[in-house]
């Protein structure tokens, strides 16, 4: 049985100014699975098959910039970029943007582990890292003006805070899928169908 562990916390301790620096680590690896994992939240086919990184500064509002390098990890399900679709003309779920949406949506199932109950620090935190990565990539500030709006205002803190399960909860489903099959070695095979007879001239 799967036994996943968060790790270290992802989230700094109290306010923070800024957030600099942001490098990626590594490369940004999915499998697309068929439509078979989908009973529970968050319904999306995309699954990390690697473990993606992003390392930063932290500059807290007392005290000194310190280091933190958060990890999505190995098994994580993301529907990439959380653009509604009646935006996918201007900015659709994939592009320049997607390594931070990733990195995000991690953030907003990785505080079930440490936290008994959502902080709003926590929130504001991973839009903060949002909205830098999202300058980092290069859109435009047209862009990255509505996709912050779109994440910070619709999406939001009821969506931060609004979750019935723990990440490691998730994880330990999750990761069976990443193996030879995802689950379905036990279906029986289809039988080959039978070639239909000419009729005699």
């Amino acid at each position: 049985m799967t036994d996943w562990s968060p790790g270290a916390n992802p989230f700094p301790e109290g306010k923070i100014k800024q957030i600099s620096d942001l490098v990626y680590i590594g490369e940004l690896k999915f499998v697309r699975h068929a439509k078979v994992h989908l009973d529970k939240p968050p319904h999306s086919l995309w699954q990390l098959s690697e473990d993606f990184s992003a390392s930063m500064t932290i500059h807290p509002a007392e005290g000194a910039p310190y280091p933190l390098t958060i990890t999505a990890p190995r098994g994580l399900y993301t529907d990439l970029a959380s653009i509604p679709p009646p935006f996918w003309s201007f900015i659709g779920p994939i592009g320049n943007h997607l390594e931070i949406s990733i990195l995000h949506d991690y953030l907003y199932m990785a505080w079930t582990d440490y936290r008994e109950t959502a902080t709003r620090e926590d929130w504001c935190f991973a839009d903060k890292l949002f909205a830098v990565g999202l300058k980092t990539s290069g859109a435009n500030r047209l862009k990255r003006t509505v996709m912050y709006l779109i994440v910070h205002s619709c999406i939001g803190w009821g969506v931060f805070k609004a979750k019935s399960y723990t990440l490691k909860e998730r994880m330990n489903g999750w990761l069976p899928h990443l193996e030879t099959g995802h689950g379905r070695e036990g279906a029986k095979p289809v039988p080959p169908v039978p070639p239909v007879p000419r009729a005699a001239h």
